[in-house]
Formats: C-alpha cells, sequence, structure tokens
C-alpha cells in the first residue's frame, strides 16, 4: 500500500495557465482604466464648451418675464398651502346645524379673510350661526355683510354673508 501525503501548509504553485490568465486581465482592466480617464477628460471638455456657449446666447425678455410669472405663481401656491386651512374647517363644521346651508366659502389668504355665503331657515338660525362662528375661536371680526329674506315673516328662508379675519395674524386685534 501506498502511503498518501497530504500537505496542508504549503500553498498550491500556479500553473502557467494561470499565470497568462492573470497577465491577460491585468491588461484588460489597464485598458478599461485608460479608456474611462479619455472619457471623463471629454465629458469634462464638452461641458465647458457647452456653458461658453450657453453664456454666449441671448436671452430673450419674454422667456424671463414667463418665468417670473411661474416664480409669482409659485410662491402664491407656496403661501396658500401654508395657511391654516384645518382651523377653517373646524370653525366651518362647529358651527354648522340643519338651519344653515352654506352655499359658498371664499378664502382671501394674502389678506387673512373668509367670506361665508349661506342660508338659513329664518332670521333666528342665521343669528345662532353667526354666534357660534364668533364664539369658535379659529374666525377673528366675524362680521354679518348682508342678508336677504325670501319671503314675509320671521320664518322665511335667509341668504346672508359673512366676512371674517381668518388664518395667520395680518396686522389684526
Amino acid at each position: 500500500m501506498h502511503s498518501l501525503d497530504l500537505d496542508f501548509h504549503r500553498p498550491p504553485r500556479p500553473g502557467p495557465w494561470g499565470r497568462l490568465l492573470l497577465l491577460v486581465g491585468l491588461l484588460a482592466l489597464g485598458g478599461l482604466w485608460g479608456a474611462d480617464r479619455q472619457w471623463q477628460e471629454e465629458s469634462r471638455a464638452l461641458g465647458i464648451t457647452a456653458q461658453r456657449l450657453e453664456a454666449r446666447l441671448p436671452r430673450p425678455a419674454a422667456s424671463r418675464a414667463g418665468s417670473d410669472q411661474a416664480l409669482a405663481a409659485a410662491r402664491k401656491a407656496l403661501e396658500k398651502a401654508r395657511l391654516p386651512w384645518g382651523s377653517l374647517f373646524t370653525a366651518l363644521e362647529s358651527a354648522d346645524n340643519e338651519d344653515v346651508a352654506v352655499l359658498a366659502v371664499i378664502p382671501d389668504g394674502p389678506r387673512g379673510q373668509v367670506k361665508i355665503h349661506a342660508e338659513a331657515r329664518d332670521l333666528g338660525a342665521m343669528l345662532a350661526y353667526h354666534r357660534r362662528l364668533e364664539q369658535g375661536g379659529a374666525l377673528r371680526q366675524v362680521i354679518l355683510a348682508d342678508h336677504e329674506t325670501s319671503g314675509e315673516g320671521g320664518t322665511a328662508p335667509v341668504r346672508f354673508h359673512i366676512s371674517a379675519v381668518w388664518g395667520p395674524d395680518h396686522g389684526h386685534p
């Protein structure tokens, strides 16, 4: 019987094919690295050329005016988004009852005002709605702007308009 000689401490010697494969891989890696550097230089040069050409182009006044209008519209939308919409809806819901139908709510955010167009069953329901809006706390300076009765007597439907200060304090007490 032959003895089996296992030597786990000595590293295996690479053969000629392994060395050739390592050399080919290193050459390919070097070629790719050189091509990458060349492409980066070309890209940088093209970017500089594009910037120079864009700087030479005349800027038409119409495009500047259009971008100014777009910027103004974006600012206006951002201002509207910052308004406390939740407090307005809460105030309207807390004052709501079955005797009053809100027809329209027109907020004016930049001025900090809101106009409410509604219809009540009678004068008493209109006054009670006005009082609940005043006591709600979210609206200030709640004013009954006008009202119109549809018929005669105290039980005729009433259309009315209320204006109030709402939102951030715009210098109002």
